[in-house]
C-alpha cells in the first residue's frame, strides 16, 4: 500500500528542490526534464522520494523526515516481494514499475511494441552476482540501475529482440565490458557530463560519488541501438 495523503504538497516542494538544483546547475536540462515530469506524474510520496533518490541525504531527510520513511516502509513490506524467475511483459501498452529486490535467480523483462521502464534505484540487493534478461522488439525499454549499493557486485544483463530501443541507466565508474553482438544495429556508451551542449554552455556539474561495479552486457540485438548511461 503506498501513501497518497499529502501527495500535492509534497510535490510542490520537491519540485521547488528540482527547480533550485537546476539553477545552482546541479541538474543538467535533460536530467531536470526528465525528473520534473516524473514528480508532476507521480502517483504517490514513494514515487516521488524516488526523483530526489541520488541527492545529497540533507535534502531527502528533510523532504522525507526519517519517520515517515519509517512508516512508508512498514507500509510497503506488506507488498509482495519479487520471486525467482519473474517474468514482467508489456505488449502494446506502457509499463512502469519499481523492482523491490533481486538476488540470485534471473528477472526477465518482455517489451512487444511497447514503452517499459524498470526502476532498481530503490531494490534490495540479495548477493553480489545478478542476472537481467531483456527482450525488446519494435518498442524501448529503458533499465535504471542507478543504486548507490552497487558497489562491488556484478551484473549480466542479457538482450535480446530487435528493431527497438534500450537504455541502461547506471551510476558513474563502473566497468562496463560489451560481449553482446549487434546486426545492423549501434551500442554507446555515454556520460551526460560530457554532452556537447553542456560543454557549450560551460555548465559545471557537482561530481557524484563513483561506485565500483562491473556490468557485462552478452546476447544479440538485431537493427537496434543500444546505450549504456552514466
Amino acid at each position: 500500500m503506498k501513501t497518497v495523503y499529502g501527495l500535492p504538497k509534497k510535490r510542490e516542494e520537491v519540485i521547488t528542490v528540482l527547480q533550485d538544483a537546476f539553477s545552482n546547475q546541479n541538474l543538467d536540462d535533460a536530467e531536470y526534464e526528465s525528473r520534473l515530469n516524473e514528480a508532476l506524474a507521480a502517483k504517490s510520496i514513494e514515487d516521488l522520494e524516488m526523483t530526489v533518490f541520488d541527492f545529497p541525504a540533507k535534502i531527502k531527510n528533510q523532504l522525507f523526515p526519517k519517520d515517515a520513511t519509517t512508516v512508508q516502509a512498514t507500509q510497503s513490506s506488506h507488498l509482495p516481494s519479487v520471486r525467482s524467475n519473474d517474468n514482467y511483459r508489456v505488449v502494446f501498452g506502457q509499463d512502469r514499475r519499481q523492482i523491490s529486490q533481486i538476488g540470485a535467480e534471473a528477472i526477465n523483462f518482455l517489451s512487444v511494441m511497447s514503452s517499459q521502464i524498470v526502476d532498481f534505484r530503490k531494490s534490495q540487493l540479495q548477493g553480489n552476482q545478478f542476472k537481467i534478461y531483456v527482450e525488446c522488439l519494435l518498442g524501448k525499454t529503458v533499465i535504471d540501475l542507478r543504486n548507490e549499493d552497487l558497489s562491488g557486485k556484478e551484473i549480466d544483463i542479457w538482450i535480446g529482440g530487435g528493431l527497438g530501443e534500450i537504455e541502461i541507466l547506471v551510476p558513474q565508474g563502473g566497468n562496463i565490458r560489451q560481449e553482446a553482438q549487434f546486426f545492423g544495429g549501434n551500442f554507446t556508451t555515454k556520460d551526460k557530463r560530457k554532452s556537447w551542449l553542456n560543454r557549450l554552455m560551460g555548465k559545471q556539474h557537482t561530481e557524484k560519488q563513483s561506485i565500483a561495479f562491473t556490468l557485462t552486457l552478452r546476447g544479440n540485438y538485431w537493427l537496434g541501438n543500444v546505450s549504456v548511461i552514466c
